[in-house]
C-alpha cells in the first residue's frame, strides 16, 4: 500500500522538487520509504508502506530494458500466479514483490496487461520507448486516482492535496461537483471539488501521450447472464468463491486481522479467515457510551465463535479535535458521519496490524439497504388513489421526531418518508429512490439554499447515466448496480481509503474481488431480494456457518449519534458558530436564512435536519482547509 504522484511535462523536464514535495505530502500513506523516476519529461513518485516483499519491492520498478517503470499503490492477489506464467516464458525478476509483475504483463500484452490483474491498485506506468504514460484505477474503486491537465502538464496523485501542491492550479470550488456534494453527500467521480482536477472512474484506463487523454473502459459488470440453477447449488457456487477471495487477500509479509462490526458482512469475512488461518485472527471492534448505537455485542458474539483475538474501543470521541484532520485526509467535502468511528478502529487496528480485512460490497451487491424494501412497497401502491396517498401523508406527519435508534416510532419515519415521496407520484424506480435518500433535494437546493442559482439541474442524470448502463431487465437490480458503481467506491471506500491511509493501515476488501463480483451479478434478482428479505441468498448461504442471531437482526449499519451531538452535545455551538459566522455567508454560496431556518427546525425539535446541517458544515470545514 502507498501513495502515488507524478508529472509529465509537454515541452521540458519534470520538475523534480515539484515532484518530491507532491510525494512528500503522501507520506501518511506510506512511512516506510520513498523512491523517484526522473527522465527527461517524467518524473515519478511514491511513499511505500511495506506489505509483501519487504527487502526488495523498493519503487519504481522497472523491466529488464529499464524502458517501463511503474509506481503503484494497492495489492495484486493474483501476482504468484502471473510471475510462474510470466516465467515461463523467459521473463526475469529481481524482486519478489507483486508490482514487478505489471511491468512484465506490459511487455508481453501492452496496455491489455490491466484486464490480467487481480487486486485493488492506482497506479501509473511509463513506457519509456513510446514516450506515453498509462494510469489505471482498479475495477471496483477501492483505491483513488485524481489527475490534472494544462498546456504545460499533466499531473496524478492518489490525493488530491498532493497535485494541489502546483502553484499553477488556482484552488478555485467546482459549482458543479459542490452541487452535486450536496446532493449524495460525496463528490463522485470523475469529477472534484476543485476546478480542472479530475478522478478517474473504477475500471478506467487513462493514456497520456503527444499532449492528449485517452481514457477508456477496461471493465463493466454485467447483469445480462443469470443462473439457471437450484438455489442450493448457486449458495454452494457462491461460498466457494467468496472463500476464495478472502484465503487470496490473507497472503501478507505483516501482521494481518480483521474489522469486526458484527454485521454479517463482515462476521462472514472473519470466518472465512478462521478457516485459513493457522493462529487465531485479530479483531477490531469499536463502540459507543450510547448504548443504542453500539454493536459490540454481536461483534463479541463472532469473536466468541471464532476464536478471535479480540479488541474493542470505546469511542469516547474528541470531535472537535479529530474532525480537521479528517477534513485534511479526505481532500473534498465529504459528509458520511461514519468517518469518525471509522478512523477510530483504523487507529486502533494500527497498533497491533499492518493489514485489516473489511465486509464493504455485501450491502450494494446483494441489496442489503432498507431503500430496496421501501422501494418494492413503493411498487405495491404506486397506483393508489390519490387520496389514499394523501391520507397516508397526513398521518405520517404526526409521527413525531426521536434520537432513539432503536425506538419503534423511529422505523415509523421510513414510512413517513416514502409517503411523502409517494404523494408526488413518482413513476420510476430511480426518481423514488432519489427523493428517498439524497440530503437536499435539486428543487430546494435552487429555491432555497443557493445565493445564486446558475446550474442546471443535473444530479438526475448522473445516476440516469448508471442506471441506463445496466444490461439487466430488474429496475431493481438497475439501482444496485448503480449503488455499486458509485455509491461504494465514492463513499464506502473513499472513506476507508482515508481512514486507513491516515494510520498507515491497508484496508483489503474480499467482497469486491472482480470474480466475486461476476458471479454476484448473475444470481438472479429474487435470490438477493426475495420478498421483503434483503441479502436473501448471501444470509441463507450462511446459515451452518454463523450464528442465526447475527445472521438474521436488524441491520443497523456504522452510524454514529450525530443529531444527539448537533443539537445538545460538543457540537452544537460550533456547527451554529461556524455556519452563522459573517465569513461563511460573505463565501456568497448558501442564504444564511436558509441556515437559521434549518438550524431552528433542528434544535427545537420541529424537523431533524441533521443530514443538512451536516452536510453544509463539513463544506464549511473542508473550505476553510483548502480555500482559505
Amino acid at each position: 500500500m502507498c501513495g502515488i504522484a507524478g508529472q509529465l511535462k509537454f515541452q521540458s523536464p519534470a520538475d523534480q522538487q515539484l515532484v518530491k514535495r507532491m510525494t512528500q505530502v503522501l507520506a501518511h500513506r506510506g512511512p516506510d520509504g520513498e523512491g523517484f523516476y526522473f527522465n527527461g519529461p517524467i518524473g515519478l513518485g511514491m511513499r511505500r508502506l511495506k506489505i509483501i516483499d519487504l527487502v526488495t519491492g523498493d519503487q519504481p520498478i522497472h523491466n529488464q530494458a529499464k524502458t517501463v517503470w511503474v509506481v503503484f499503490n494497492g495489492e495484486i492477489y493474483n501476482y504468484k500466479t502471473l510471475r510462474n506464467e510470466l516465467a515461463s516464458k523467459g521473463y526475469q525478476f529481481y524482486t519478489q514483490s507483486d508490482t514487478e509483475v505489471i511491468v512484465h504483463l506490459y511487455d508481453e500484452y501492452g496496455e491489455n496487461f490491466i484486464e490480467h490483474l487481480n487486486g485493488m491498485f492506482g497506479l501509473a506506468l511509463w513506457d519509456g520507448k513510446e514516450q506515453k504514460l498509462v494510469i489505471a484505477r482498479d475495477r471496483a474503486g477501492e483505491k483513488p486516482v485524481y489527475f490534472y491537465q494544462d498546456k504545460e502538464q499533466f499531473l496524478f496523485a492518489s490525493e488530491l492535496k498532493a497535485i494541489l501542491e502546483s502553484a499553477e492550479i488556482k484552488r478555485e470550488v467546482d459549482p458543479v461537483a459542490l452541487h452535486y456534494y450536496l446532493v449524495y453527500g460525496r463528490v463522485p467521480a470523475p469529477f472534484g471539488i476543485i476546478k480542472n482536477v479530475r478522478k478517474l472512474e473504477p475500471g478506467q484506463l487513462l493514456v497520456v501521450k503527444d499532449q492528449k487523454i485517452k481514457i477508456s473502459e477496461y471493465w463493466r459488470l454485467s447483469f445480462k447472464e443469470k443462473f439457471n440453477l437450484p438455489e442450493e447449488e448457486i449458495k454452494k457456487l457462491f461460498l466457494a468463491q467468496l472463500e476464495q477471495s478472502v484465503a487470496s487477500r490473507l497472503v501478507a509479509d505483516v501482521p494481518l486481522g480483521a474489522f469486526l462490526s458484527g454485521g454479517v458482512d463482515s462476521s462472514a469475512v472473519v470466518a472465512m479467515m478462521a478457516k485459513h488461518s493457522a493462529k487465531p485472527v485479530e479483531t477490531f471492534a469499536v463502540g459507543f457510551a450510547e448504548e443504542d448505537f453500539s454493536e459490540l455485542r454481536y461483534a463479541r458474539i463472532i469473536a466468541n465463535k471464532f476464536g478471535t483475538h479480540h479488541h474493542e474501543f470505546i469511542i469516547k470521541p474528541e470531535v472537535l479535535e479529530i474532525l480537521p484532520k479528517l477534513v485534511w485526509h479526505l481532500d473534498e467535502p465529504f459528509a458520511d458521519a461514519s468517518i469518525i468511528p471509522t478512523y477510530y478502529v483504523a487507529k486502533t487496528a494500527r497498533d497491533f496490524v499492518t493489514v485489516a480485512l473489511t465486509g464493504d460490497g455485501g450491502d450494494e451487491l446483494f441489496a442489503g439497504y432498507e431503500w430496496y424494501k421501501a422501494l418494492k412497497l413503493a411498487r405495491l401502491y404506486q397506483c393508489s388513489p390519490l387520496f389514499i396517498r394523501k391520507f397516508i401523508y397526513k398521518i405520517s406527519q404526526a409521527i413525531p421526531e426521536t434520537d432513539e435508534r432503536e425506538s419503534f416510532i423511529r422505523y415509523f419515519h421510513k414510512i413517513k418518508r416514502l409517503a411523502e415521496t409517494q404523494l408526488v407520484s413518482f413513476k420510476k424506480p430511480l426518481d423514488i429512490f432519489l427523493n428517498m435518500t439524497t440530503g437536499f433535494t435539486e428543487e430546494i437546493l435552487h429555491k432555497e439554499v443557493y445565493q445564486n442559482s446558475p446550474l442546471a439541474a443535473g444530479a438526475k442524470a448522473l445516476r440516469q447515466k448508471l442506471v441506463d448502463e445496466y444490461d439487466g431487465t430488474d429496475p431493481l437490480e438497475a439501482i444496485l448496480y448503480s449503488q455499486f458503481k458509485s455509491l461504494l467506491p465514492d463513499m464506502f471506500f473513499t472513506k476507508v481509503d482515508r481512514c486507513t491511509m491516515a494510520v498507515a493501515l491497508e484496508s483489503r476488501a474480499p467482497l469486491v474481488d472482480h470474480l466475486l463480483v461476476e458471479l454476484i451479478a448473475k444470481i438472479p434478482f429474487k435470490y438477493k431480494l426475495h420478498g421483503f428479505k434483503t441479502k436473501y441468498l448471501f444470509k441463507e448461504a450462511l446459515r451452518g456457518i454463523l450464528p442465526e442471531e447475527i445472521i438474521f437482526r436488524h441491520k443497523k449499519g456504522f452510524t454514529i449519534p450525530l443529531n444527539r451531538w448537533i443539537k445538545e452535545g460538543q457540537l452544537k455551538d460550533e456547527v451554529r458558530n461556524t455556519l452563522l459566522d459573517k465569513s461563511f455567508a460573505s463565501l456568497g454560496y448558501f442564504k444564511e436564512e436558509y441556515i437559521k431556518k434549518i438550524l431552528t427546525e433542528h434544535n427545537t425539535n420541529q424537523k431533524n435536519n441533521f443530514d443538512k446541517i451536516w452536510r453544509l458544515y463539513m463544506f464549511a470545514l473542508w473550505h476553510k482547509t483548502f480555500i482559505k
